[in-house]
C-alpha cells in the first residue's frame, strides 16, 4: 500500500451499552441475537463475549465466577433512534447490571486499554461462520466450564452492513460474505499457564471448525499460523504475492502474518522505477 483516499464520516457521541447474561439464558440470548443481526440497521454493531465472570463490584454476586455471556451494543448516529435499538437489545435474556451512557467516541476507543496489559501472554484462534448453528453455540457455552482462565474470552462480532456491500474484487480484505466472526482470545498470566490456555483455545477451535467456512480475520491471527495466510486473503492471495514482488521482492517486510514474494517473472507485474 503506498496511498489510498477514504471518506471520512465525523462521529462524535455514540450510544454504548453493556450488560451481562448468565445460565440458561445464555443459550436464547445468542441465538435470539444470531437471528435478528441480519436485519439489524448499519448503525448498530452488538456483540458478545462469553467468558468467566469477575469478582469486581460491579459484577453481580450472582454472576461472580460464573459463566456468563457479557453483552455490548454500540449505536452511532442518531442517538434518539438509537435508543430504541440498544434498548431492545437488553431487553433480552433477563440481563443483569445494564448500564447505557452517551459517550465519545475516543473514550469508546480507550475502553479495553486496560484489559491487555503488556505483561500478560496471549494467544488467538479466528474464523467465520456462514450461519450459527445452534451446535457451535452449544460448544461455546459448554466450553466455558474447562476455561482454565478468568480473563479468556470466546468473542462473537456480526461484520454485516456497510462492511458486506462491498465487492469482493474491490479490496485485500478476505471473505465478507460470512457475517459471523469468531475470535478465541486467549488472555493469562505467567509462562507456566502457557499449555493450559493454549490448549484450550486450540481444542475449542478444532471443535468449531466444521461448523466455519475457510477465512480468518489477518488481525486475529496468532504467529503461529503462517500457514493460514492464504487463508486470510483468499482469492486475491496470487494477487497479493504479485505486488509484494514488484515493490518488496526480497522480503525486507517480513515481520508480519507474512505474504511472501515470488519470482518477478511469475509476478506479471513489472518492477516500479
Amino acid at each position: 500500500m503506498t496511498e489510498f483516499e477514504v471518506t471520512l464520516h465525523p462521529v462524535s457521541s455514540v450510544l454504548f451499552g453493556r450488560g451481562i447474561c448468565l445460565g440458561d439464558e445464555v443459550r436464547g440470548l445468542l441465538r435470539h441475537w444470531r437471528d435478528f443481526m441480519p436485519e439489524a440497521p448499519d448503525n448498530l454493531r452488538w456483540g458478545f463475549s462469553l467468558r468467566i465472570a469477575s469478582h469486581e463490584k460491579d459484577i453481580p454476586t450472582e454472576a461472580r465466577g460464573r459463566p456468563i455471556a457479557s453483552a455490548s451494543a454500540l449505536w452511532v448516529g442518531d442517538l434518539e433512534e438509537g435508543r430504541r435499538y440498544v434498548d431492545r437489545a437488553f431487553a433480552v435474556g433477563n440481563q443483569k447490571a445494564v448500564t447505557k451512557e452517551v459517550v465519545s467516541f475516543n473514550a469508546l476507543q480507550r475502553m479495553a486499554d486496560s484489559d491487555f496489559p503488556h505483561d500478560r501472554r496471549y494467544y488467538t484462534k479466528s474464523g467465520y461462520f456462514k450461519s450459527l448453528n445452534d451446535e457451535s453455540i452449544d460448544i461455546m457455552i459448554e466450553a466455558l466450564a474447562t476455561n482454565p482462565s478468568p480473563t479468556n474470552e470466546i468473542e462473537l462480532a456480526y461484520l454485516g452492513g456497510a462492511a458486506a456491500r462491498v465487492a469482493a474484487g474491490e479490496t485485500a480484505f478476505g471473505d465478507r460474505s460470512s457475517p459471523f466472526v469468531l475470535n478465541l482470545l486467549g488472555n493469562w498470566s505467567g509462562p507456566s499457564n502457557d499449555a493450559a490456555n493454549i490448549s484450550w483455545i486450540r481444542t475449542l477451535f478444532v471443535q468449531l471448525r466444521p461448523a466455519m467456512v475457510p477465512g480468518v480475520y489477518v488481525n486475529f491471527m496468532s504467529g503461529d499460523e503462517g500457514d493460514r495466510v492464504p487463508e486470510a486473503y483468499r482469492g486475491r492471495w496470487e494477487r497479493l504475492r504479485a505486488i509484494k514482488t514488484a515493490y518488496d521482492p526480497g522480503n525486507f517486510f517480513h515481520v508480519n502474518q507474512n505474504i511472501p514474494p515470488v519470482t518477478a517473472a511469475a509476478s506479471g507485474i513489472p518492477r516500479p522505477n
